[in-house]
């Protein structure tokens, strides 16, 4: 069997208006490559167009089997993690290296911010974005920390002036499942005063 016969009847032969668009793109590349050696070679042996075509009819039922698209599944998340919560009411004069707990919950997709302690714990290794944002009242001042596992890892720094004052940090970390995120008044400072009412939040997602 020539190749030309062999390509009339393997592929003129498929129903091509019950592919998608990447079953024609790779059909349409069989048809070049299988011309292409047609044209150059003037015949191939049969058990080599036979191996080609095995290849091919393999990726043509992979492109099936995913409806025409690729399956990227692996690439993310199987649940989203994420949450964002902020403080309903004002707090004053809270203690030295206290856990600021923000008790209005906007968002808390997988469940992983605990309302109750203000602690976020992660529920897979990963690589995680927090930020948070602190407001406070002029001539007050409200000075934070993002730890984790009660390590510092960044500041964030609201208060001393005569006007109210809105200070912002984010930051990208890497955690193991179960180390614990949150935000607490630095250890040297009482935190005199910090805005709710939605004006001091905290955020943050799995990458």
């Amino acid at each position: 069997m020539t190749v030309k016969e062999f390509y009339s009847k393997t592929i003129l032969n498929s129903t091509i208006d019950k592919m998608g668009f990447l079953n024609v793109l790779v059909l349409s590349c069989t048809m070049y490559v299988l011309g292409s050696i047609y044209l150059v070679a003037g015949h191939t042996s049969c058990s080599r167009t036979s191996g080609l075509m095995k290849s091919i009819q393999y990726q043509l039922k992979l492109v099936e089997e995913g409806n025409g698209r690729c399956d990227c599944s692996h690439r993310y998340n199987k649940h989203q993690i994420g949450f964002l919560v902020r403080l309903n009411k004002h707090l004053q004069n809270r203690p030295k290296g206290s856990v600021v707990i923000y008790d209005n919950v906007i968002t808390n997709d997988g469940n992983s911010y605990n309302p109750s302690t203000g602690i976020f714990t992660g529920p897979a290794d990963g690589l995680y974005s927090f930020s948070w944002t602190t407001t406070t009242r002029a001539n007050k001042y409200f000075f934070t920390d993002l730890t984790v596992n009660g390590n510092i890892i960044a500041r964030n720094h609201a208060g001393h002036d005569n006007i109210n004052v809105s200070a912002s940090h984010t930051v990208v970390v890497h955690l193991k499942k179960n180390d614990k995120v949150n935000i607490k008044v630095q250890d040297n400072f009482v935190g005199q005063f910090i805005y709710g009412d939605g004006w001091s939040s905290f955020s943050g997602f799995m990458i």
